[in-house]
């Protein structure tokens, strides 16, 4: 039997082969999460007939991680909102060339994503501006890691958006901060949800900004106490499996309560093709 849109298919098989890459090491984490450290080491590749949750109990309260994912909440939704919003309001003039730079503001964005952050520039401004150890400097410390990518794919969204209707909304008297909340925002809704989710996933599974900007326990974010738990317990694969599950399930989550939007910002970037 012919195809009828042989590319739909390639893209769903794709699609399928993406996500069994991501998830068959993410089920075998939970199978090893759910077994006893006994069985564990005699049958590692065989789940255990009775799974047992005792591990999750056992790593939250030797890891202390909840108000670790506590601090993970806030350090990357306020780092994500902020730099979600600033990647808005950048896109928009460059991507209707309202300021005389636009192009190589463009580009320096494009060369931003192929640069490396650099951690030890960041880490003396960090102590000489007093934003070292502390909840606001590691914030601000994390919004500019996601403009680059954010800014770029909101220039390529906005610019989809015809002209016609900043000409109309102008015409009406409408302003240019209203315009941006009442018709940018929503029509940009799909691609914002996507620098958003870009941006918090950066923070939340930073290894090296805590170990360089924190000191204090009472400010690790989970991926530094999953860390220290691990240097606590590196032999106890069923605990940090456990670990690392818990660390990982509110962001699974998030990504699938935010998969309608995802969705439609694909389908409107195929469309737009």
């Amino acid at each position: 039997m012919q195809l009828r849109n042989p590319r739909r298919v390639t893209r769903l098989t794709t699609g399928i082969l993406i996500g069994l890459l991501f998830l068959i090491p993410m089920l075998y984490m939970l199978m090893i999460a759910l077994e006893s450290p006994a069985h564990f080491l005699v049958k590692p590749l065989v789940p255990q007939l009775l799974p047992s949750v005792q591990n999750f109990g056992t790593a939250w309260q030797q890891g202390d991680l909840g108000p670790e994912i506590v601090n993970t909440v806030i350090y990357s939704v306020s780092a994500a909102g902020i730099s979600t919003a600033l990647s808005l309001l950048i896109a928009f003039p460059i991507s209707r060339t309202l300021i005389r730079l636009a192009s190589p503001l463009y580009k320096l964005f494009v060369i931003g994503i192929c640069i490396p952050l650099p951690i030890i520039p960041l880490f003396i401004e960090a102590q000489h501006l007093d934003l070292y150890d502390s909840r606001i400097g590691y914030i601000i410390l994390h919004i500019e890691p996601g403009l680059p990518i954010g800014v770029l794919l909101l220039c390529a969204f906005i610019g989809s958006i015809p002209t016609e209707l900043d000409e109309a909304a102008a015409m009406d008297g409408c302003g240019y901060w209203r315009y941006m909340v009442r018709f940018v925002a929503p029509l940009a809704w799909p691609s914002i949800v996507i620098v958003f989710l870009y941006s918090l996933l950066g923070v939340w599974n930073d290894l090296i900004g805590p170990v360089v900007f924190l000191a204090s326990p009472n400010l690790f974010p989970i991926s530094r106490g999953v860390y220290t738990f691990y240097s606590a317990n590196q032999s106890a694969d069923t605990l940090l499996a456990a670990a690392v599950l818990i660390a990982s399930l509110p962001v699974v989550v998030l990504f699938m309560a935010s998969q309608r939007q995802l969705m439609r910002a694909t389908m409107g970037a195929g469309l737009r093709k």
